[in-house]
């Protein structure tokens, strides 16, 4: 995951505190809550997106020719391969 939870934790903070001023939300005297709820939120998305990197660089690993991580041509195939595997997983990123 790119994000440590205390990041997560410090951005879900900032997200519940900016929807509770300006009055988008009514969770008035449970922002513990709302932040936690925010959390798992981003959490799931990230846990997602990890999982369809996996599933790319999986499916890189298996053509028969070697393509070097990090080249121009492993990563024109990953963004690819990402966009299809996101859009069968009803993942937008």
């Amino acid at each position: 995951m790119r994000l440590s939870e205390e990041r997560i934790e410090f951005l879900s903070n900032q997200i519940a505190q900016t929807l509770l001023n300006k009055k988008l939300v009514g969770y008035y005297n449970r922002k513990k809550k709302l932040n936690n709820v925010i959390a798992h939120i981003m959490m799931m998305d990230l846990k997602m997106e990890d999982k369809i990197d996996e599933e790319v660089v999986k499916m890189i690993k298996s053509i028969k020719r070697d393509i070097p991580e990090g080249s121009s041509e492993w990563v024109s195939i990953f963004q690819e391969k990402k966009a299809e595997i996101a859009k069968r997983h009803n993942y937008i990123y």
